[in-house]
């Protein structure tokens, strides 16, 4: 049995095929929940993850002397230490890393183990009270077998921390799917007609738009991705509590207590999830022994003027606008990509939980002249992606899935005048598989470099892999690159008097010294009911 699992920024889920009916099943938590909150609460020995994170924090914070994560997706790939210059300008000894617990660096991606580890405790419990597993096996006998989703934007070094992370949180990781993808095959196979799809995920930290060709059930062609990696749920939570803060201090003439932060979160969220279902929320405000109602309404009333003085009046849309912005250009922008109109597109998929709020179906019909009720698809947003995942897993050597490039990739070269560049061989959103080569000029000892990126710049793209020419004279090489549909990339340096291969893996096949440490750390901790 292989699971699939959306490790989200806001909130995970998991989901397997189940093997006599070959119907995704959605696995619940220890709560009974179908999704699990991102959260973590840690000390270096017991970790509160979840909905008990959630509880936790909001009555002790980080004055127990627990660790507070959250959100922690957006800085997967980023350095282990943030440099002392990008973290505080005057620093002047080297800052702590902002993800180390107890003298131990974890990372983004050793906080997400955690949240891994807690995944797949309560999917063995749930598939023992199933039947599917036997009640002897516990969470450390068994490595199950799992598909996990990333943004289709995320490159090579955010991919294998994430395959990290499920290493070190006890998984055997057969697979890693595009969000997107994962959510157009929840849907595309369940289809018998070809279509044209494109997929809108907007989870809690992370917007990726993919157009996707579904050919019936067996096949499934990405054309194009986009995406941003810091638009998502959380920016709209903050809408609401910078509203919040604002009329808090206008009223008490005071700010909100720095300690009541994760409480104005937590009104911000509430206020949000009610302006979904309904066009006005009134929320009671309590720090101390201060209490204010505040009054917030989806969208400003038909007719109403939108310069009409109306005493500092909340409508959700309108403050919004600055992030539908960014939605509209990012779906711009794979069409322009992709060379394709709305008119090309059969049907958008709405994929992750933010995607609930009604200005987002609104927003697409506006600029997709689609009609809700008939062209555009809507399905369960919060189990979408983790079933597709499970999909992959179940189909996976069965069932043809095409994917495209995340970013170029390319050869760093020295210039006449001394400077670096990067010439691009590969294209972001090339078909899968691909290939290219060039002929560079190559002075004696000269090494290939490779990375990864869309810019110009080494100091701005991600750096892939080398190889040493050993060459002893001045003379040219040919760099031929190739990337096949399971993202091993080859790289072949020729040159007078020799030949050089480099193969870098997408593929988890090895794991240094580092990764097998944090999978004893991660191993060793006490998760909290």
């Amino acid at each position: 049995m292989v699971i699939g699992i959306d490790l989200g920024t806001t909130f995970c889920c998991v989901a397997y095929i189940d093997e006599n009916t070959e119907k995704p099943e959605i696995v619940k938590n220890s709560r009974g929940n179908i999704t699990t909150p991102s959260v973590v609460c840690f000390n270096g020995e017991k970790a509160y993850v979840g909905e008990s994170a959630n509880e936790f924090k909001l009555k002790f914070g980080e004055s127990s002397g627990f660790k507070i994560f959250e959100f922690v997706k957006r800085d997967i790939g980023k350095p282990i230490e943030i440099p002392p210059d990008l973290y505080r300008p005057d620093a002047i000894l080297p800052v702590p890393a902002p993800y180390e617990v107890a003298g131990f660096k974890y990372g983004a991606h050793g906080i997400s183990a955690i949240i891994l580890r807690k995944l797949k405790k309560d999917t063995i419990s749930y598939l023992k009270k199933r039947g599917k597993l036997t009640k002897s096996i516990n969470e450390k006998d068994i490595e199950l077998p799992a598909v996990i989703t990333v943004p289709a934007y995320y490159g090579e070094k955010e991919r294998q921390e994430v395959k990290i992370a499920g290493y070190a949180a006890g998984l055997n990781v057969i697979g890693i799917v595009n969000e997107p993808t994962a959510a157009a095959l929840a849907y595309g196979f369940s289809q018998s007609e070809p279509k044209r799809i494109m997929v809108f995920d907007l989870g809690g930290g992370t917007l990726d738009i993919t157009i996707l060709e579904m050919s019936g059930q067996d096949e499934a062609k990405v054309i194009a991705s986009e995406g941003i990696n810091q638009l998502g749920g959380m920016d709209w939570d903050k809408i609401i509590a910078e509203y919040i803060f604002e009329q808090f201090e206008k009223k008490f003439h005071t700010p909100v207590p720095t300690e009541y932060g994760y409480k104005i979160q937590e009104y911000a969220i509430k206020a949000k999830f009610e302006l979904s279902e309904k066009k006005s929320t009134t929320i009671t405000i309590s720090i101390d022994d201060m209490e204010m109602d505040l009054t917030l309404y989806r969208e400003r009333p038909e007719g109403e003027s939108i310069y009409t003085i109306d005493d500092d009046k909340f409508y959700f849309e309108e403050r919004s606008t600055s992030l539908l912005s960014q939605c509209k250009a990012t779906a711009e922008k794979v069409l322009e990509k992709s060379k394709l109109s709305w008119k090309d597109i059969d049907e958008i998929i709405l994929a992750g939980g933010a995607c609930r709020k009604p200005m987002i179906p609104k927003l697409l019909e506006r600029i997709s002249g689609k009609r809700m009720g008939e062209e555009l698809k809507v399905f369960n947003p919060d189990t979408a992606i983790a079933t597709g995942a499970a999909i992959y897993g179940f189909h996976k050597g069965r069932k043809k899935i095409t994917d495209v490039l995340a970013h170029s990739i390319g050869v760093k070269y020295q210039t006449e005048d001394n400077r670096y560049f990067i010439e691009h061989l590969l294209f972001k959103n090339q078909p899968l598989p691909a290939s290219a080569e060039k002929k560079f000029k190559a002075g004696p000892n000269a090494i290939v470099e490779i990375y990864e990126g869309e810019s110009k710049r080494p100091d701005e793209c991600s750096y892939r892999g080398r190889i040493n020419l050993d060459n002893l004279e001045e003379g040219y090489v040919n760099v031929k690159m190739s990337i096949d549909g399971e993202g091993i990339l080859k790289v072949i340096a020729e040159y007078q008097g020799g030949r050089k291969e480099l193969e870098i893996y997408n593929e988890l096949y090895q794991f240094d010294e580092r990764a097998k440490i944090l999978r004893e750390k991660i191993q060793s901790i006490q998760i909290m009911e």
